[in-house]
């Protein structure tokens, strides 16, 4: 039995504690004390001269009558469960009677308080207030109720947002307009794909008369040249990966003005993107220069550390003291780790450059200044969060590669003197890569630049002017993400 049901007059009782029939405090014969059903004032003495009302509910439950006092009792009379002089209970400020028999609201009804026996002071979402959560003690709120949602005129919501937020926009992105995210992507890779998928299929055509003479005749395969390979094969592998790389460049500068401005629920055509960012190409590919030279420096660097560390150890426990080499050893690993960490550091210091580039209008540098600001104190979320996307990605890449390069392998194993093998096998090799790349790369492109517009809302309030232009709905450009001093 909960509180409530404690200080309820037992089922046949009128309010106040008589009988049905008796006399009451105020001295009426079978006066319910002010009662009134839902929607009704109380009953006067006034209005219906020695009447006496109709007996009330036996449940012992009302709706309270807005201005009477606390409790069930006529206008003016001590809070409690009947008239003037009976038992009083406990009132709350504002008149509402904490222990005595609550009242409930339905949804858009009188707000009082819950279904008997529960605790008053909690309002459901989105319910009439005063909808009591059973079981919860006195003053209980629900998280949610009364916070102010956040306007969503786009694929996420304006405010701060989580991992769900980031992870669901980006999906949002490409369900919403795969026009332009997935068909760009997919024409733009098509395109610089072409010349890494010649040099792949002649590496492929090398490789099955490798396998033929493997299977055929072991003894005729030159042990100095164990997997020959063309010339122009391999320069055509890496050129055409070169080639590829600034197709995702040009995608992802694209996209990075698609997203922005698909937060404000305005959706590019491919055309539109190109006019968002057209100006902003050239600045572009020097970021993404930069950016490779820098990448390439660290990556070097961390090899070089171990690299010799390694040899000097090996070197050194091979020549003289075993101990030493070893030491030497563990010391060359732990500073291929530690240049290892400096890499991860400011690779991730520096993610949001192609963002800022874009839709802030910045030169290169300004832009990796920029990004090394948005991302201090955050380092580690930034960090978790793109590992996640990278981890998503590999693992929705490698199912969707698996039937291409599979088949393809197949094909190489099966026919390997057949002149249209390498033909087949490339062109499998090359649907996949455009598949692959036509979802994957908006995807990753909007995590990032929507994680570069939560630490600005975190940072810098952009959520606010988010807020106003949505309200005004006026159809705002990539200006809208300049910063205040340049706005």
């Amino acid at each position: 039995m909960s509180q409530g049901d404690d200080h309820r007059d037992p089922p046949g009782t009128t309010p106040g504690g008589s009988e049905p029939g008796q006399t009451s405090a105020s001295g009426t014969p079978g006066e319910s004390g002010g009662w009134s059903a839902p929607g009704q004032g109380p009953v006067s003495d006034a209005a219906e001269g020695a009447a006496a009302p109709a007996p009330a509910p036996e449940t012992g439950q009302g709706y309270p009558t807005p201005g009477t006092a606390a409790g069930h009792g006529e206008p003016g009379t001590a809070p409690g469960y009947g008239p003037a002089g009976a038992a009083p209970g406990y009132a709350v400020p504002g008149g509402v009677p904490e222990h005595a028999a609550p009242t409930y609201a339905p949804p858009g009804g009188t707000p009082g308080y819950g279904p008997p026996g529960a605790a008053p002071g909690y309002a459901a979402p989105g319910g009439a207030p005063g909808h009591a959560h059973p079981g919860a003690g006195h003053g209980y709120r629900h998280p949610t109720a009364g916070r102010p949602v956040a306007p969503r005129p786009g694929v996420v919501p304006l405010r701060p947002m989580t991992v769900g937020d980031l992870f669901n926009g980006a999906f949002a992105l490409i369900r919403n307009n795969p026009k332009t995210t997935v068909g760009l992507s997919m024409i733009v890779v098509a395109v610089t794909s072409v010349v890494s998928v010649i040099g792949f299929g002649g590496t492929m055509a090398d490789y099955g008369v490798f396998v033929d003479q493997a299977f055929n005749d072991p003894t005729a395969i030159d042990p100095d040249d164990p997997m020959p390979l063309s010339v122009w094969s391999v320069v055509a592998t890496y050129s055409g990966a070169l080639l590829s790389q600034a197709g995702i460049v040009l995608v992802t500068g694209l996209l990075t003005a698609v997203v922005g401005l698909a937060v404000l629920g305005r959706r590019l055509t491919p055309g539109q993107a190109w006019a968002a960012v057209r100006d902003r190409m050239w600045a572009v590919v020097r970021l993404a220069l930069t950016q490779l030279l820098i990448f390439f420096g660290l990556t070097f660097t961390v090899l070089a550390v171990t690299v010799v560390g390694v040899v000097v150890g090996v070197a050194v426990m091979a020549s003289a003291s075993v101990e030493l080499g070893i030491a030497i050893l563990v010391l060359g690993l732990a500073a291929g780790l530690a240049s290892f960490a400096v890499f991860l550091w400011i690779a991730v210091r520096i993610q949001f450059a192609m963002p800022v580039v874009v839709l802030e209008r910045v030169g290169v540098f300004a832009a990796l200044a920029r990004s090394w600001n948005l991302t201090r104190g955050s380092w580690w979320r930034v960090f978790g969060v793109i590992l996640l996307t990278m981890l998503l990605v590999q693992v929705i890449g490698g199912l969707l590669t698996a039937p291409f390069s599979g088949t393809a392998a197949v094909l190489v194993v099966v026919f390997p003197l057949e002149a249209w093998m390498p033909v087949v096998s490339g062109a499998i090799v090359y649907v996949g890569t455009v598949v692959i790349s036509a979802i994957t790369t908006p995807f990753t492109v909007g995590v990032t630049t929507l994680l570069y517009i939560d630490l600005r809302m975190r940072r810098e309030g952009l959520d606010l002017r988010l807020h106003e232009a949505a309200r005004a709905g006026r159809e705002a450009g990539p200006e809208i993400f300049l910063p205040e001093w340049r706005a």
